[in-house]
């Protein structure tokens, strides 16, 4: 599953309240074959298009190491990290200015 979901206000997650967040679940047969990179790719690129310009948030536990190296392929740029969950987590985001 990859998900581009805009936020409500109120979202628990204050960074991301308002802002469309990409989010992705694969089943771990599927971890490690690039499935997540090929669709993150298209469903970005298919944003891009729809709505030119406007910024996508994504966030992770930094202790999730291929979900960092996701983002880090796909463009997404570190704003922050912050304490929620009982973890640290790393807040990006990407325009499609950011990846060239």
């Amino acid at each position: 599953m990859v998900q581009l979901e805009r936020r409500d206000a109120d979202y628990e997650v204050r960074q991301a309240a308002g802002q469309v967040d990409l989010g992705y679940l694969l089943l771990p047969e599927a971890w490690g074959r690039g499935y997540a990179t090929e669709a993150c790719e298209a469903a970005l690129g298919w944003f891009a298009v729809a709505l030119p310009g406007e910024a996508v948030v994504l966030i992770t536990q930094t202790a999730n190491t291929p979900s960092m190296r996701l983002a880090a392929r796909l463009g997404f740029v570190e704003v922050e990290r912050f304490e929620a969950y009982d973890a640290e987590q790393w807040f990006g985001t990407w325009t499609a200015t950011t990846t060239g």
